[in-house]
């Protein structure tokens, strides 16, 4: 066992019995004297059902319809939807999109809203992607 446990809480369930839990069991399997408890944010990076509604489902669908490459469309939604930065290299302005790996599970869910809205009217219009029933449960 690492000395390190970890749990996500919910804002509106109860947390007293899991930190005493957790408590507990740190001390029985390490035989610490003491401990420090750390409360954060959660800030995971996109689930894995997310990236394959992205890349599997939506991604595929639009690179069968527009024969484009996989990397082609990730990078033309990327600069559609994420931040795009200059950097001087060599002399030379270079853009740098921002990757999706570094996008948090709510912005992950915000980005793919936003290109299935982009896919199915601005990009190309009349298609519809065909996505999982469960799909506005992966975004939200």
């Amino acid at each position: 066992m690492t000395n390190t446990l970890t749990r996500i809480l919910k804002r509106d369930q109860p947390k007293a019995q899991i930190v005493e839990g957790m408590t507990k069991l740190f001390f029985q399997k390490t035989g610490a004297e003491d401990a420090l408890i750390s409360i954060k944010e959660n800030r995971n990076t996109r689930t894995g059902l997310q990236n394959n509604l992205y890349w599997g489902v939506i991604i595929k669908q639009v690179r069968e319809e527009t024969r484009n490459s996989e990397d082609a469309i990730h990078d033309h939604l990327r600069e559609e939807f994420l931040e795009v930065r200059h950097e001087e290299v060599a002399g030379k302005s270079q853009k740098v999109l921002k990757s999706t790996t570094k996008l948090n599970t709510k912005e992950m869910g915000a980005y793919i809203d936003d290109c299935i809205l982009y896919i199915q009217g601005e990009l190309l219009p009349g298609f519809k992607l065909n996505l999982p029933d469960d799909w506005k449960e992966l975004i939200s």
